[in-house]
């Protein structure tokens, strides 16, 4: 008699069934290829804040307009943000993911420290995987690494808010690299070395490989 048993994970779609959580494998545009999983920044209090305040790059959300446009990828959003800011779900229940990158937050943003630590989970539980997330929200991180172990498989960028204004890496010890957007004007101007926006992420990866030692990542306003 055999006595093995098959090993159970969670995939991508179980996880999904149990959770309701969405995690996006069809993106368009730059993120052609890619893997993400993310929230919805019209529940989110911090997104809804910033995209009111002239200048940010907030103000100019490609993804609150996608949202409004599309009602399925707004359902999925808010619901995904519904259940990963209220309970955190633990490592042995978070999908095993097979990609050999991911990314956090495409369209939205942490709002609260149990979304963060679910992240956190996610990475934990797949370990091959390289994580990387963008985040204006560097309170919460600040918080949560306070007590929290930053996981070996995750890049953390932050995104500057303002369009032209670059935030220094050196205030966030646990951050990776800086992401600005600049005016073409702008850039031109002060000859800012654009290195974001013409190639795919999936084939450049300044964004997702750790030897990579670009620190600083700028795109040109869309």
């Amino acid at each position: 008699m055999n006595n093995h048993h098959r090993e159970t994970f969670q995939t991508i779609a179980t996880f999904k069934k149990q959770y309701g959580i969405h995690v996006c494998t069809s993106h368009t545009g730059k993120m052609t290829g890619m893997a993400s999983l993310s929230t919805s920044p019209l529940k989110n209090t911090f997104c809804m804040g910033r995209c009111r305040c002239k200048g940010s790059i907030c103000e100019k959300c490609y993804s609150m307009t996608m949202q409004k446009m599309y009602s399925a990828l707004d359902r999925a959003l808010v619901r995904n943000y519904e259940v990963l800011t209220t309970r955190i779900i633990p490592v042995e229940e978070m999908p095993i993911l097979n990609y050999l990158m991911f990314r956090l937050e495409s369209f939205g943003d942490v709002a609260n420290e149990t979304q963060l630590i679910n992240y956190f989970n996610l990475c934990k539980r797949n370990p091959r995987v390289q994580f990387t997330i963008w985040t204006k929200n560097t309170g919460i991180y600040s918080r949560v690494l306070a007590t929290h172990e930053k996981p070996e498989n995750l890049i953390i960028i932050i995104s500057s808010p303002f369009v032209n204004q670059q935030l220094d890496i050196a205030a966030y010890p646990w951050a990776d690299k800086i992401f600005t957007v600049y005016s073409a004007e702008y850039a031109a101007l002060h000859r800012v070395k654009i290195n974001c926006g013409a190639l795919s992420c999936a084939t450049c990866q300044k964004c997702y490989n750790r030897e990579n030692a670009t620190v600083y990542i700028n795109e040109l306003l869309k």
